[in-house]
């Protein structure tokens, strides 16, 4: 069975109430044209994994994914090797920091956008994010809250979007501006529409990271 149809299933039980975004997101309707800064992230060109958990705090975060902190590191740090899964050992490697009330996960060059079973258990109780870029250009977009898919398409594609909230959204897709040439930026103008924390790269760089591993 497929994680959308799990996730249907999944919504017949009680769900927590979503977070409410913050007033800075509310006063911004974000669009591509506010992310044209990635495009000069060239660190991240190999691919990346961008994960928002709503109401977690880090340790947390780890304790889901029965994940381990390795080190704490800067920004540069975490995305500058770019070698992501091809030294893996078997694991996850990623970083996350605390933004608010909301803890971000940044992988740089792996697979964790692809990691259903990890992401469902970090949606518990709670909502999750995820703008997945990986090779040769293939991208998801997920949004999930309590296990149950309210979101899921490829930015990159036109193929069909998935969820419980996919007709609903409709809207708020077309309204940040995606095009081909904008997959990217618009995707991450979606993600900070729906949890309400606004990214610049000076906020990202001015973070401190849990450098941590994670099985896969």
């Amino acid at each position: 069975m497929g994680l959308a149809a799990l996730g249907l299933l999944a919504a017949c039980g009680e769900r927590e109430p979503r977070p409410t975004p913050s007033a800075a997101a509310i006063k911004r309707q974000a669009t591509a044209a506010d992310y044209a800064w990635f495009d000069g992230v060239t660190d991240l060109d190999k691919g990346y994994c961008f994960v928002w958990v709503a109401g977690l705090k880090p340790q947390q975060v780890l304790d889901r994914l029965k994940g381990k902190e390795l080190e704490r590191v800067a920004w540069q740090q975490l995305v500058g090797a770019g070698d992501g899964q091809r030294v893996s050992g078997g694991k996850y490697f990623f970083g996350v920091a605390r933004l608010d009330a909301t803890s971000l996960i940044i992988e740089d060059n792996g697979n964790l956008g692809l990691a259903d079973q990890l992401l469902s258990e970090l949606s518990v109780g709670t909502t999750v994010v995820c703008n997945y870029h990986g090779p040769q250009a293939r991208s998801r977009f997920l949004v999930m809250s309590d296990r149950v898919v309210e979101l899921e398409f490829d930015p990159a594609s036109d193929g069909k979007r998935l969820g419980t909230r996919a007709t609903e959204l409709a809207s708020t897709i077309g309204a940040v501006g995606f095009t081909p040439a904008t997959t990217q930026a618009a995707s991450f103008a979606l993600a900070e529409r729906l949890t309400g924390v606004p990214l610049t790269l000076d906020l990202l760089k001015e973070r401190t990271y849990l450098f941590s591993s994670a099985p896969r």
